[in-house]
């Protein structure tokens, strides 16, 4: 994907992006970009995470990429305007909120602060010193928070990377001794960063969320190369080519949070010097093209800004890398086993095969088919739903080689929970009071966090999946235990068992 192709997609989304901001001159709101609290009224707080958006318009203004009859000037105004709107919506503790008033969001706090960081960078030589005092003075609250707060709901390298990358900029820029702080959260990255090639997204690898924290991890090695992470972030990439599929999508059911999204900047910079990060690039970049990807046309509200913001850093990237090295998929046959992320890989003839048998999924790619397999499935007389797919810890892998996968994984029921007005109103007095408390805080989202994703109601039912990949990919669900009668679903289903707002957005082969 040339340069010019990402452009076409930030024109194209760039209405929207700066529609997202109050311009009115007189409005309390001047310079927020939550549509919902300033201009629907729908909501008491504002979600700060459209404020990084300066990050991305930054890029637009620096390196010429604005649309034609853009005036750079009332862009850079607009910017200032948001940079001022991020202190307007920042809590006394020095937080900013994503979707519950008063919740502190670590990962917007730090998000917000890295853009804006980013694009005060990338603006210096266009903005006074006046401006730029000012606009640091917006920013070090949300510096001091990531200074004092941790996030202790789940380990989520992409929160803690933009935090740490954040920490990073700002001592760079300020001379400001943040330094303890930003090792401390680097020191939770590395220290749950798996050989194998991964960085752990709650309870593992996670294709699409692993690009989000390139972003941030390659921009923190370009700013400190002397902490000597690129070494574990070119493994990464080495790691995620597996995850690239023949028919241009990416990853999927068998990640840890289901996430098909590819964010390009991180991979970009990285493609200078590793030829496995060059060859992400180059896939990304046609992929992106042709919609076989999540990619930012799919973005909703809530990850617009990421996505937009790595769009616009890609495209600025200079066109140098390393001469890429061939994706898995593009090589010779092979058989290759990731067992800490639960992964099994397999090339063979024209086919190219990934199972999770962690989660018992199955994702199988040959000329003009893809079968996605969500896992075992089966309901009861009380049409309640129990599945494999969330078995990680307690799923057994009885075989496994080339041509078949044999494993034993307990059923677990499906449960989402959907908020009903009462339990709405008894967390927005959670939000008004207890959670004002930083150990409450981080207590009901511990809570939240169980309810959510990580709570599983193992039962008796037990079931033993044969995938077989050649000659003929086919899959046989047989009953170890079955106490309650569970009717068995039919096989080749794509379905998704498990919490995760970032799934589910649409790429061009769903509906092919």
């Amino acid at each position: 994907m040339t340069h010019s192709s990402y452009l076409a997609d930030i024109h194209q989304t760039l209405p929207r992006i700066l529609g997202l901001f109050d311009t009115n001159p007189i409005s309390a709101m001047r310079g927020v970009g939550d549509r919902y609290r300033w201009a629907w009224k729908g909501s008491d707080f504002a979600n700060g995470t459209f404020q990084g958006a300066v990050h991305g318009l930054a890029l637009l203004v620096v390196n010429g990429m604005l649309p034609e009859g853009m005036n750079e000037a009332s862009i850079l105004h607009r910017i200032h305007d948001a940079l001022d709107g991020i202190r307007r919506i920042t809590r006394n503790n020095g937080s900013l909120d994503e979707i519950l008033p008063m919740e502190s969001s670590y990962c917007v706090t730090a998000l917000v602060a890295f853009d804006a960081l980013c694009a005060l960078d990338i603006l210096a030589g266009r903005i006074s010193d006046a401006e730029r005092i000012r606009h640091h003075a917006t920013v070090a609250p949300l510096i001091g928070f990531l200074v004092r707060a941790r996030e202790t709901h789940g380990i989520i390298t992409n929160h803690l990377a933009v935090a740490a990358a954040a920490l990073t900029r700002w001592h760079k820029m300020t001379g400001e001794d943040v330094i303890a702080a930003r090792d401390d959260v680097l020191r939770v990255i590395t220290r749950h960063y798996n050989a194998e090639g991964w960085f752990c997204e709650y309870e593992g690898a996670d294709p699409g969320y692993q690009t989000l924290a390139l972003d941030y991890l390659a921009d923190m090695d370009a700013q400190a190369p002397e902490l000597g992470l690129a070494s574990s972030l070119f493994k990464t990439c080495e790691f995620l080519g597996y995850c690239a599929h023949p028919d241009g999508s990416f990853g999927g059911l068998y990640g840890s949070r289901n996430t098909r999204f590819l964010y390009p900047a991180g991979i970009g910079m990285l493609a200078r010097q590793s030829p496995h990060a060059a060859a992400l690039a180059s896939f990304a970049g046609k992929a992106h093209q042709d919609k076989t990807v999540v990619g930012l046309a799919a973005m909703d509200d809530s990850n617009l800004v990421p996505m937009f913001n790595s769009f616009c850093r890609a495209a600025a990237l200079a066109q140098q890398q390393a001469v890429p090295a061939p994706l898995p998929y593009e090589g010779n046959d092979f058989y290759k086993e990731f067992p800490e992320a639960g992964l099994i890989v397999v090339k063979q003839a024209e086919t190219y095969s990934i199972v999770n048998w962690r989660k018992s999924v199955l994702s199988h790619f040959s000329p003009g088919r893809a079968i996605l397999d969500g896992g075992a499935c089966a309901r009861n007389p009380k049409n309640t739903w129990y599945t494999s797919q969330m078995g990680r810890d307690v799923t057994r892998l009885i075989h496994a080689d080339a041509q078949q996968v044999v494993i034993e994984a307990p059923m677990i029921r499906y449960h989402v929970s959907y908020p009903a007005p009462v339990q709405m109103v008894v967390l927005r007095i959670l939000c008004l009071s207890v959670m004002r408390i930083a150990p409450l805080n981080a207590w009901v989202k511990k809570i939240l966090v169980r309810l959510l994703i990580s709570r599983r109601a193992v039962s008796g039912h037990v079931i033993r999946r044969t995938i077989t990949l050649h000659p003929e990919v086919a899959i046989r669900d047989e009953w170890i235990s079955n106490p309650g009668r569970l009717t068995l679903e039919r096989p080749f289903q794509y379905f998704q068992a498990t919490h995760m707002a970032s799934q589910g957005y649409w790429q061009r082969g769903d509906d092919a």
